[in-house]
């Protein structure tokens, strides 16, 4: 069994803020201070250190599983993101849900820079 531990480091805004759009897709009636998405899916916040970012991210779910003594869910994770209108980034992960609490026991995104946003 994990034994918790204070985090060691400040999380980047942006991790941060695709983690929780992933687990706003994945269990919709979680309580996450995000605003939902437009008509086309697209997800827009401003980050807490000021930055606007575009997200369109959608949750596949792979296969269920035992993990220790949980049952849990496996979801993958993909999407695009734009940060000022002028980055690009795809963005791929995975999220672990226990199926008796609904607790995310893992969300995990990678940001991969595709390079400037044309206008």
């Amino acid at each position: 069994m994990a034994v918790w531990r204070p985090a060691t480091h400040e999380i980047d805004p942006l991790l941060e803020a695709v983690a929780n759009t992933a687990r706003a897709t994945i269990l919709p009636t979680a309580t996450i201070n995000i605003p939902p998405p437009s008509a086309d899916g697209i997800c827009s916040q401003r980050l807490r250190d000021g930055r606007e970012l575009r997200l369109k991210l959608s949750a596949h779910y792979l296969e269920q599983e035992r993990r220790g003594p949980c049952t849990v869910l496996v979801y993958a994770l993909q999407g695009n993101a734009v940060v000022d209108n002028r980055m690009g980034y795809r963005v791929t992960g995975q999220a672990v849900l226990d199926v008796a609490t609904r607790a995310f026991l893992e969300v995990e995104c990678q940001l991969e820079q595709v390079g400037p946003v044309m206008p």
